[in-house]
């Protein structure tokens, strides 16, 4: 009988590992059981209106795993004939800090549009993660393009 539960305790410290670290996967992955990601605010709004708009739970979209919510339902049409033009480059991290090598949660009405691609950064009473963006490209010389490079870069890296 003690030998039998002696053998149990590896599974069950296993288990006490994988379950939280699965839904820690699963919650940075968008998985997040109908959760909209950014809040709430609509991708498609950043693009066609130049500012965010809350969205509804009535008109949402998955994609990649991430929920989002649209004002209305032209603008779920909008997305859903072409997610990958309106869907955030990084839906949970700024890429000012991502291209620094670390994460830091977005802001979702602290954004820009940079080629195309969405970019929502994050602010604090700390930092402003766009203002240091804007502020590296002046100061460093480096371009927008490369930031975004570094940060695609050490998105990838992070994620693991």
């Amino acid at each position: 009988m003690i030998m039998r539960r002696m053998k149990m305790y590896p599974v069950i410290l296993l288990m006490l590992f994988i379950v939280p670290a699965m839904t820690a996967h699963a919650a940075d992955h968008g998985m997040s059981h109908g959760q909209p990601v950014l809040e709430g605010y609509s991708p498609v709004s950043y693009y066609e209106r130049g500012r965010p708009e809350r969205g509804s739970g009535q008109y949402q979209s998955t994609y990649r795993g991430d929920v989002y919510w649209f004002t209305s339902a032209e603008q779920k049409n909008t997305f859903d004939a072409n997610p990958s033009a309106y869907a955030p480059a990084f839906p949970r991290s700024c890429p000012y800090n991502l291209a620094q090598g670390r994460h830091e949660a977005i802001d979702p009405t602290n954004f820009k549009i940079v080629d195309g691609q969405l970019l929502l950064f994050h602010s604090s009473p700390e930092q402003d993660g766009r203002k240091r963006w804007e502020e590296s490209i002046v100061n460093t010389g480096v371009t927008e393009k490369e930031l975004l490079r570094r940060a695609k870069s050490n998105f990838i890296n992070l994620k693991f």
